[in-house]
């Protein structure tokens, strides 16, 4: 596929070969308008989110997959940046975090969603990546707000090797920053239908969307 520069595009999809990423720039709800005389400009930086297949809207419905649903919600331009099957351990979340273009996007909040492809991966491996993403987010987006979506237990189950990659994921990252919000449906203990695979159902992608929403605001 051709790649699009133009940057007035509505809707734009960049597929990136070396990482088979799909790199969206999606202002699906348009900018807030100019402050009124006398009032302070409102905040229209966008939301990135860095993912796997959960963000790519598998098993949903493109428009009810939660990048978009942050749109509409939160009057924001989304940038998307994720493909199916992508982890820490293997280093494809650190890739996609550099094709997000943060420093350009200069976002108001960056949301990292992995966590579930690295269930039953070495701990010091997943511990280090997630250090080294972070670490990233925040030397290229210093003003950006950081969540990260971990653990879906019905991807990969909620036994003992799930939770501690949750924990090892989440010391990580706030060992970096400990600024850093957590949405974790696993120890949460979200409850939700979901595909044959794990993905998770078109309601649960609204409560995630309402959720990142919530962090942007």
């Amino acid at each position: 596929m051709t790649a699009s520069r133009d940057r007035r595009a509505p809707l734009r999809v960049r597929t990136g070969v070396a990482l088979a990423a799909v790199l969206a720039a999606a202002p699906l709800v348009p900018a807030a308008s100019s402050a009124e005389p006398g009032l302070q400009a409102a905040d229209a930086r966008p939301v990135v989110v860095i993912g796997a297949s959960i963000s790519t809207g598998r098993a949903v419905s493109g428009y009810v997959a939660y990048p978009r649903m942050i749109s509409a919600i939160a009057g924001r331009s989304v940038y998307l940046s994720a493909r199916g099957g992508a982890g820490y351990h293997d280093g494809s979340i650190a890739g996609l975090t550099q094709a997000a273009d943060l420093a350009e996007r200069n976002p108001a909040l960056v949301v990292v969603q992995a966590g579930s492809n690295d269930v039953g991966a070495p701990s010091a491996t997943v511990a280090a990546k997630v250090q080294q993403v972070v670490t990233t987010v925040r030397r290229q987006a210093p003003g950006a707000k950081v969540a990260l979506i971990t653990v879906f237990p019905s991807v990969k189950g909620s036994g003992p090797d799930a939770r501690a990659t949750e924990s090892t994921i989440v010391g990580a990252a706030r060992s970096v920053d400990s600024t850093v919000s957590v949405i974790s449906p696993l120890s949460e203990g979200w409850v939700y239908q979901s595909s044959s695979d794990g993905h998770p159902d078109s309601l649960t992608h609204q409560k995630l969307a309402e959720r990142v929403a919530a962090l942007a605001s």
